[in-house]
């Protein structure tokens, strides 16, 4: 009769099975892992396709920026045609005004920018024009774009606010009568005498002397700031002088004449602080007192603030703000 093997010989033999299938897992896996892995193509994206109201937006910038209101300039003789202010650009000038605490440089030169884009002529330039056809093109965009403006002001004599809407048709109508051809001022100084030939000068002039003066204003104090502001309202006023002739009395033919109006912000400047200041700035007799007399006080006419409704005092503010003029 053969003898049954013991238990431990079957458990062995079990053992050796497992152990085999084991391993025989473990190469398997072994080899899974040295198997190159598949390359995955990129999937092509099929093309964006302009939705309905992608198409509609484009159809109305395309209509709305072609619709444009002439406006008339003498200084070229004819008329140009602009574009309505859009809310971006009204949001963007409302920005930059709140952005640069309405800093008399920046606003400038942001309307000057803004007036050039919204012409429908892309040749033109407002550089080229005066300062008077540019305050004329402003006024006419504002009431092309029907801005009627609040103006808030504090009386100075009994303390009460008052509000009131700017009237841009009769401002515009007023400030046109306001113009005033080249003016000559002839103004005696010992042996010598000034010949200043004065008017409205070019706006890229005026750019380049807000962009010039006021890098001064950076980091300064609000003393210095305010200093800087005054100084810079008597700057404004010289340039209106577009040239001076330094005439020697004993000899009328002895003549030196600097052309303002071709030099650069620098050179100009050079050559009004080297004129005796008592010419400049004599209340009676000096230029100052003569283009406030012809130029600055009628146009500070047009746009000065309403007298006081509560007790009738007369104020002194103007209206001169370029965010005042846009509703910003």
């Amino acid at each position: 009769m053969p003898t049954t093997p013991p238990i431990s010989h079957y458990k062995d033999e079990t053992q050796d099975i497992l152990d085999k299938e084991i391993d025989k897992e473990i190469g398997n896996a072994q080899v899974s892992e040295q198997t190159p892995e598949l390359k995955v193509l990129p999937v092509k994206k099929p093309e964006k396709k302009p939705t309905n109201a992608s198409n509609i937006v484009s159809a109305f910038r395309q209509k709305l920026s072609s619709s444009t209101t002439p406006i008339e300039l003498p200084g070229l003789g004819k008329t140009v045609e602009f574009k309505e202010i859009s809310t971006r650009e009204q949001k963007e000038m409302s920005k930059v005004a709140l952005q640069s605490n309405s800093r008399p440089d920046i606003m400038y030169c942001t309307m000057v920018s803004l007036i050039n884009e919204l012409a429908a002529d892309k040749d033109f330039d407002i550089r080229e024009l005066t300062e008077f056809e540019r305050i004329q093109v402003t006024l006419n965009l504002q009431q092309m774009n029907k801005i009627n403006p609040e103006i808030k002001y504090t009386c100075s004599q009994c303390g009460k606010e008052t509000t009131y809407k700017l009237d841009t048709a009769k401002m515009l109508r007023n400030f046109t009568k306001t113009f005033k051809p080249e003016q000559e001022f002839k103004i005696e100084n010992g042996n010598r005498t000034f010949v200043f030939n004065a008017g409205w000068s070019k706006c890229g002039l005026v750019e380049d002397f807000f962009k010039n003066y006021y890098k001064k204003y950076d980091n300064q104090s609000k003393a210095i700031k305010e200093s800087i502001d005054n100084m810079s309202q008597i700057e404004y006023m010289l340039m209106f002088l577009k040239s001076v002739t330094l005439v020697e009395n004993s000899d009328p033919d002895d003549k030196l004449t600097a052309n303002l109006e071709e030099m650069t912000y620098g050179e100009r400047c050079q050559i009004i602080d080297s004129i005796p200041q008592s010419v400049l700035f004599d209340e009676n007799v000096g230029v100052i007192s003569k283009i406030i007399k012809h130029y600055i006080e009628p146009m500070q006419a047009v746009f000065k603030y309403k007298d006081c409704p509560f007790c009738g005092a007369e104020q002194d503010g103007a209206v001169a703000s370029l965010a005042d003029f846009l509703g910003g």
